[in-house]
């Protein structure tokens, strides 16, 4: 049976690296399925957990903690926006 993650095994397994890579190693070595994240402006580990996904990323330096926050929905697609795009092409 595979096991469902949560965020507070997540924050336990990131409160004891210090580096980004020792972060990758460690989510590797306990077989934790990750993405790389640069959505929000800043590098972040996605990982999905029981409640949706969480980001783990560092606050503020490089010596500061890993912080791991819920990550923000993916919002409705854009179904032909406020009126339909229209395409050019060169002959026009």
């Amino acid at each position: 049976m595979k096991m469902l993650l949560s965020a507070d095994r997540i924050r336990a397994i990131a409160s004891d690296v210090r580096t980004e890579k020792d972060l990758e190693f460690s989510l590797r070595s306990h077989k934790i399925r990750f993405s790389y994240d640069t959505s929000a402006g800043f590098f972040a580990f996605r990982i999905p957990v029981r409640s949706g996904a969480v980001l783990v990323y560092r606050t503020c330096s490089r010596s500061a903690p890993f912080t791991v926050r819920s990550a923000p929905a993916a919002g409705p697609a854009p179904v032909g926006y406020p009126f339909p795009v229209p395409r050019y092409s060169w002959d026009d």
